[in-house]
């Protein structure tokens, strides 16, 4: 019995003496018998030199660096020569721990209870930084600021290789030195292995594969692949901007091109892999691993910092509550710098950079893209300008940012939803006439069905705003009321306030309904908490879903929610500036369910200034209340019955 190896033979990047030596280790050390080792794996852009796995004892990876660590020496691999004409010092550690994030939140998390059910799967994975060619002295002396890493050299690898050797734990990890891992609780170390293990095999994202959808002409027409053509496009809500760009994705991936999708909300990302997954469909799936990346735009960033070696300035959980510091630009300075006297690696240019929910990028952030592109095929971005609640998108229609970048000419437009149930899109038209919202006009195509589903409603109840405790029992009512003809997946709770938040996934979970969400539980608004939660945010889960306005951007289902309420502490936003976003943004995620038409929405207003919207719905009360009778007085004739109804 051996290890399982899938080599990597990359002409363009030929292994190193240190890489050689390990994978003979690997091949041929009876230690490592019952392993699977991936040499290399691509993953969102990331390749480290080896992932070891195995079931009973657990994950590491390892990142091998032939550096000569002289301090009179640069560019040879230890030491970067930066702008300022100084050496900087290259971090491996920061690096390899990149990729374990990498790899626990892109190949892990579509497993949300293994998450769920363990608290410390981040220790799951070990990291190790191995040193060909210094002695043990360089390489511990040069990787200063190192707490979780092991840091190997050639010693080390020989003791490893010579199986009678006994490894201590704390220098050649926990998963080489015990018969079974102390993570392997309810066999989770198994699962999380098998999963992994499939993952990087087979570069599948969603495990219960749709039919591709299938777009209008409008949108197919978009979706087609241009040559070195940079272009932004708007549209309204329903559109199928995001099914644009995942037609566009699986085509350019079935012509062997390289594709970037970029966010900027974090739980749109795996939304949008999904799409592309689905839009692929079943041929050639390895090319979705190996040619598309799908991230948001600060782990992107990270990504190449991870790529060239370095460490960030600043981390942005530390500073997130420093709203007047743009921690974004230094980044992207300390990359330029570092990137005019590197070359650019393969694995970092990409032949379609696609950019979902536009609105919510900098001008700058473009520009800085741009380095990304081979102009073989297209940078292209779609947008909603009504939904620009972080007021980034300014630049997108000033001419001459966008002559900066190198757009030409004005933006298209999508005008028509092709999504949204026509009365949603009749009802945000009269809401923002009440509110005095200017937006673009949403269009009803021709072929959207005029017919209304007779199990869809929409509401508007006004609450007693010292009703606290009542909240979550109404909030269950509706809950109960659309499971009778719901999954819980088709249900999504949206709220203005992140307490409220917090209380209503608490009372789901203590009556055992699994949930995700994008909220720090303990109420602390930990940014850290926050972002650990939105990375498990996503579909075909089969949990009920409570999210932010915020974060529900580019997503869609048939069943919405909102909770429009005030903030007793510490705000997530200034609802009373912001309430109409939350309100357009809350409707216009709805789509009709695939399978019967039906969809819902349902706002439970704690703002008693906004009493006045509830006039708006009555005309659908009193409807709803007219299609049910309709209905009984249509049975009662069959049987030849007659009544009289008031």
């Amino acid at each position: 019995m051996s290890a399982i190896i899938f080599e990597n033979i990359n002409p363009r990047d030929k292994r190193t003496e240190g890489e050689e030596k390990l994978l003979n280790v690997l091949k041929n050390s009876p230690r490592f018998d019952g392993w699977t080792v991936f040499e290399q794996p691509h993953i969102d852009s990331i390749k480290p030199d080896f992932i070891l796995l195995n079931p009973k004892k657990g994950v590491i990876i390892i990142e091998v660096k032939d550096w000569n660590l002289g301090l009179d020496i640069y560019e040879s691999g230890g030491y970067i020569k930066g702008t300022d004409g100084r050496l900087h010092k290259k971090d491996p550690v920061e690096q390899v721990e990149t990729y374990k994030n990498c790899i626990l939140k892109s190949d892990l998390n579509n497993s949300e209870d293994f998450v769920s059910k363990n608290n410390d799967y981040y220790g799951y994975i070990e990291t190790v930084v191995y040193f060909h060619g210094p002695s043990k002295e360089k390489a511990l002396e040069f990787c200063t600021n190192n707490t979780y890493t092991k840091i190997w050299t050639d010693d080390d690898i020989d003791k490893i290789n010579d199986i009678n050797k006994t490894l201590n734990k704390t220098q050649y990890t926990w998963a080489l030195t015990v018969k079974e891992s102390k993570y392997n609780k309810d066999n989770m170390l198994e699962n999380m292995v098998h999963q992994l293990i499939k993952n990087l095999q087979c570069a599948d994202y969603n495990y219960e594969r749709k039919e591709p959808f299938k777009l209008f002409k409008e949108q197919s027409d978009l979706a087609n692949l241009k040559q070195n053509s940079i272009r932004r496009w708007g549209g309204v809500p329903g559109a199928g901007k995001s099914l644009v760009l995942a037609e566009k994705a699986a085509r350019a991936l079935k012509k062997d091109y390289r594709v970037l999708i970029l966010t900027y909300n974090i739980t749109l990302r795996h939304y949008l892999k999904d799409l592309c997954s689905q839009q692929f469909g079943l041929d050639d799936r390895w090319k979705l691993k190996q040619n598309l990346s799908v991230l948001y735009f600060h782990e992107f960033l990270k990504v190449v910092a991870a790529s060239y070696c370095i460490k960030l300035p600043y981390n942005e959980l530390d500073i997130h509550n420093n709203k007047d510091y743009d921690f974004t630009k230094d980044w992207i300075k300390c990359l330029e710098n570092f990137m005019e006297l590197n070359p650019l690696p393969y694995e970092l240019k990409y032949d379609y950079i696609l950019i979902d929910e536009g609105q919510d990028f900098r001008g700058d952030w473009i520009r800085f893209l741009e380095k990304f592109y081979t102009k073989k095929g297209e940078l292209f971005i779609v947008y909603d300008k009504a939904q620009d609640l972080y007021e980034h998108g300014i630049w997108i229609e000033d001419s001459q940012e966008t002559k900066n970048i190198g757009f030409r000419g004005q933006p298209g437009s999508l005008k028509y939803s092709y999504r949204m149930p026509k009365e949603i899109i009749e009802k945000i038209g009269l809401i923002r006439k009440e509110l005095g919202i200017v937006g673009e006009d949403i269009l009803i195509p021709k072929n959207n069905s005029t017919q209304i589903s007779l199990l869809s409603k929409m509401e508007w109840i006004n609450c007693d705003i010292n009703s606290e405790d009542d909240k979550l029992n109404k909030i269950n009512s509706k809950i109960k009321e659309l499971r009778e003809n719901n999954q819980l997946e088709d249900i999504t709770i949206l709220t203005t306030n992140e307490n409220t938040g917090v209380d209503i996934v608490k009372f789901f979970m203590n009556k055992g309904i699994k949930v995700s969400h994008v909220y720090d539980i303990n109420k602390k608004k930990n940014e850290k908490n926050r972002r650990n939660e939105k990375w498990k945010f996503r579909g075909g889960t089969g949990r009920l879903k409570v999210c932010s306005y915020h974060s529900y951007k580019g997503w869609q289902t048939p069943n919405i929610i909102l909770v429009l309420d005030s903030c007793r502490s510490e705000n997530i936003v200034d609802i009373r500036k912001n309430v109409g976003n939350a309100i357009f943004i809350s409707m216009s995620r709805v789509k009709p369910n695939s399978m019967n038409g039906q969809f819902s929405f349902t706002c439970f207003n704690y703002l008693p200034e906004y009493n006045f919207l509830e006039k708006l719905f009555w005309f659908d009360i009193k409807r709803d209340d007219y299609y049910k009778k309709s209905i009984y007085i249509h049975k009662i004739t069959i049987l030849g019955i007659k009544i009289q109804l008031e």
